[in-house]
């Protein structure tokens, strides 16, 4: 999965270079990636409210109670974001006929620790169905490592490119194109749940990259 961070640049060749007989010049395609890994610090679980019945009316006041009393949980606990989505109401049909409705809402919970989720999730899982939880690093080291692992692959890419311009012949290398793309290789596990207990999570880390891909042109010496 490729993230925002993507950078073109253009160089342009300098007319001297490209107007002199005696000066040849060849672009070289090449490619760099700079793996590396971030510690998956933050829990992010999803639950859902739902209820099934006869009267849409009525169960949409089920759900929202369910909801209301989900947000007074998280709201007692530290560092702990909840945010509510996808409310939707649905008809449901048996051998192609109505029967009764089905609400449903989700409630997605997030901590920077995950012994600050395990016991909170336990506890709202009375009322809430715990859909999904995953691990994933926060924004700010996510990027701080891509950062990081982008300068390496910089340099790794210049120097690369000088060593192939050395190895045709060539006394040096200019910057032609370059992109720079961070990918997520490995995400963090979402674990399925379905038992109405405290959890138990092991973040671990994600896997990720940096490619840098381009060319160059490689320049005889004046």
């Amino acid at each position: 999965m490729k993230n925002a961070m993507k950078i073109l640049l253009w160089g342009l060749f300098p007319v001297s270079l490209a107007a002199s007989a005696g000066t040849a010049a060849q672009e070289i395609n090449l490619s760099v990636q700079q793996a590396y890994h971030v510690p998956n610090t933050l829990m992010v679980a999803q639950l859902q409210a739902s209820a099934t019945g006869p009267n849409a009316a009525d169960l949409g006041q089920k759900v929202n109670a369910k909801m209301r009393w989900a947000l007074q949980q998280t709201g007692k606990a530290d560092h702990v974001q909840a945010q509510t989505m996808n409310y939707h109401t649905q008809r449901d049909y048996v051998d192609g006929k109505p029967d009764g409705w089905t609400v449903q809402q989700t409630l997605q919970v997030s901590a920077p620790q995950s012994s600050r989720l395990d016991q909170l999730l336990g506890d709202l899982q009375s009322r809430l169905e715990l859909v999904s939880m995953q691990a994933a690093p926060t924004e700010s080291a996510r990027e701080s490592a891509a950062t990081a692992a982008a300068h390496q692959a910089i340099q790794r890419f210049k120097q690369r490119a000088n060593n192939f311009c050395k190895d045709f012949g060539y006394a040096q290398s200019v910057l032609n194109s370059v992109q720079i793309n961070t990918l997520r290789s490995s995400p963090g596990p979402v674990l399925m749940m379905a038992a109405r207990a405290p959890v138990a999570s092991a973040p671990g880390e994600s896997a990720m990259s940096v490619e840098v891909s381009g060319s160059v042109c490689c320049l005889n010496g004046q």
